[in-house]
């Protein structure tokens, strides 16, 4: 028999036990509710701070070891020089310019002519610095471009003056005494500018074909002359050497004939010691000349 709790066929006590499991099931359920509602708080937090930290990470800006750089703010400088690290700068019309305080090499390529009117083209390399206490009034009278501005009308005006005191075949074998009258023009013509000048190098020399030719077939015309003249030397000294030996033969031959002449029976002592004791198959008697041989009996 079933009672009035018992209509869909459970007893009392399996009703008692679901309602405590629902009841249980709402209280977690609005724990997690109210917790759900916190995290939405802090998220609907962070919604407006990640931008608002976006926005302020754009002013931080850093200085590496071996630069330096100023504060602007709308275009107008408004701090010292700074050393090395991390700078704020206000992201709202603020900034931080930069310049490298290291050794700058610049590689330009420039066409000139020489003292005989020979068209070249040059590529050299200057290298270049500038000085911490430099930096503002360089970009103020000349800007981040400040090689282009300062140096470079400097280091052309220095080569095409330079330059144009050498004829072009001698360029080529006085390059290096040409690059230091270069470099001494250079600093001549930098004195009071902003910037120091540390080296000039000509990297490389290019003439007009025609040129080059010319230059190569006298190279070639001139190796060929001093071989001719080194031969003509060797042939002249072995000419030399066989006139002094024909000389000191002669010269031996005419004391040796003064000798002779001067003991004449050297000679038949010098038969008759050889003489094997026969007598000769072929006689020869010369000119105004008697030769008397001994005979065996």
């Amino acid at each position: 028999k079933r009672n009035s709790d018992d209509d869909c066929g459970f007893n009392s006590r399996q009703v008692m036990e679901v309602r405590k499991l629902v009841i249980k099931y709402a209280k977690t359920l609005s724990k997690l509710k109210g917790k759900e509602e916190k995290i939405l708080k802090q998220m609907k937090k962070l919604i407006y701070i990640l931008p608002l930290l976006a926005f302020m990470a754009t002013g931080c800006y850093q200085i590496d070891t071996g630069d330096t750089g100023f504060k602007t703010s709308f275009g107008k400088i408004d701090s010292v020089t700074l050393d090395p690290g991390l700078y704020f700068v206000n992201p709202i019309g603020g900034d931080l310019i930069r310049y490298t305080l290291r050794d700058q090499r610049y590689d330009c390529e420039m066409f000139t002519y020489t003292k005989d009117m020979q068209q070249a083209k040059f590529e050299v390399s200057i290298l270049v610095s500038i000085e911490k206490s430099n930096v503002i009034d360089i970009h103020t009278r000349y800007g981040s471009c400040y090689f282009t501005t300062i140096m470079e009308p400097i280091f052309r005006s220095a080569l095409k003056e330079v330059v144009g005191q050498w004829d072009a075949e001698k360029l080529v074998n006085g390059r290096e005494t040409a690059t230091k009258a270069i470099y001494d023009r250079i600093l001549h013509l930098a004195k009071g500018k902003p910037i120091t000048v540390k080296g000039f190098s000509i990297l490389n020399i290019d003439y007009m074909d025609a040129f080059e030719k010319a230059i190569e077939e006298k190279v070639v015309a001139a190796q060929e002359a001093i071989k001719a003249k080194n031969k003509t030397v060797q042939i002249e000294e072995e000419a030399k050497q066989k006139i002094i030996q024909a000389r000191a033969e002669a010269e031996a031959i005419e004391i040796r004939a003064a000798a002779l002449a001067k003991n004449k029976d050297i000679i038949m002592l010098n038969l008759i010691e050889k003489w094997d004791g026969k007598a000769p198959s072929t006689l020869s008697v010369g000119q105004g000349a008697n030769l008397f041989l001994p005979t065996t009996k």
